[in-house]
């Protein structure tokens, strides 16, 4: 999913995904994309996700999947 660029310099966005600034759907939006995230990364450092531990789990979890679906397909 590609989002717009938006100026940071025109958008604030609070911890409960208010935004202060140019209220446009692509603000909106970007507001709720960051809530997400940060919802989605609770528990882990900021060391952990500047080292990229999110695209490490995502390379991982692509690797996986199609062996856990053959595992549980029944066999024809």
């Amino acid at each position: 999913m590609s989002l717009p660029i938006i100026d940071a310099d025109q958008v604030i966005v609070t911890a409960a995904g208010d935004v202060h600034g140019s209220d446009t759907p692509a603000s909106r939006e970007l507001a709720r994309r960051i809530k997400a995230c940060v919802n989605a990364c609770e528990g882990m450092s900021t060391e952990d996700l500047e080292a990229g531990i999110i695209q490490d789990m995502a390379r991982v979890i692509a690797q996986v999947v199609p062996i856990l679906e053959d595992k549980v397909r029944p066999a024809a």
